[in-house]
């Protein structure tokens, strides 16, 4: 598959760190938001196409800013990933919905109205387990986004789909092979999402857990 320019936002999480840097491995750029400098700089220096930019993931504002700079300073964005907590969601709704992100959709101009439609803006929402010793409720969150997928309309120029990783105590941060594999599966798998041969794929859930679960 062609390169791809990822915007990834992270809210502190170490799957997310390792998302980031397989995306870059495949030969993408990652533009890595975080508010803290420490990781950012250190995944920075890791992986040379991971470019991070210090922002509030909580933020819109500032959010909004670092869509503009990215499609101003770097390139158009191919694929969003958002990293999210399960305790962020509430009523199956994710803490930043798909509409934030119409900014960064391209515009047609008057001169490419008669063109082919522009490709649809990939947004992958990875969802982590609140309590890695508990993972019903994210099954149950998994349960439900599969019957929303059912109901809902596509929305024009998104296609989305979710990601969600259940992880137990003896997978924390200490445990690098699990997190390892984990985290290649899920960047595969948004890899593909964003790709055009996945153009078909929109409101699916996905789910992922440790095979002691």
């Amino acid at each position: 598959m062609d390169s791809q320019l990822y915007l990834v936002i992270n809210t502190q999480q170490p799957l997310g760190q390792r998302i980031s840097k397989r995306l870059a491995e495949k030969g993408n750029i990652v533009v890595y938001l975080t508010d803290d400098d420490q990781e950012g700089y250190a995944i920075a220096a890791e992986e040379p196409r991971v470019r991070y930019r210090y922002c509030s993931p909580k933020n819109q504002a500032m959010l909004a800013e670092e869509i503009e700079w990215t499609q101003r300073c770097v390139s158009l964005i191919d694929g969003i990933v958002v990293m999210v907590s399960e305790s962020e969601i509430e009523d199956i709704r994710m803490p930043l919905d798909e509409r934030f992100f119409s900014c960064a959709r391209p515009q047609n101009t008057s001169s490419e109205l008669s063109q082919e439609p522009l490709q649809e803006l990939s947004i992958t929402y990875v969802i982590v387990a609140q309590k890695p010793q508990a993972p019903d409720s994210l099954k149950a969150l998994h349960l439900a986004l599969c019957s929303r997928a059912h109901d809902d309309e596509k929305c024009n120029g998104f296609r989305v789909n979710y990601v969600l990783v259940s992880l137990n105590d003896k997978d924390e941060e200490d445990n690098d092979t699990t997190q390892s594999d984990i985290a290649t599966s899920a960047s595969n798998l948004t890899h593909y999402l964003t790709s055009q041969q996945a153009k078909a794929v929109h409101r699916q859930a996905f789910y992922f857990k440790n095979s002691s679960d």
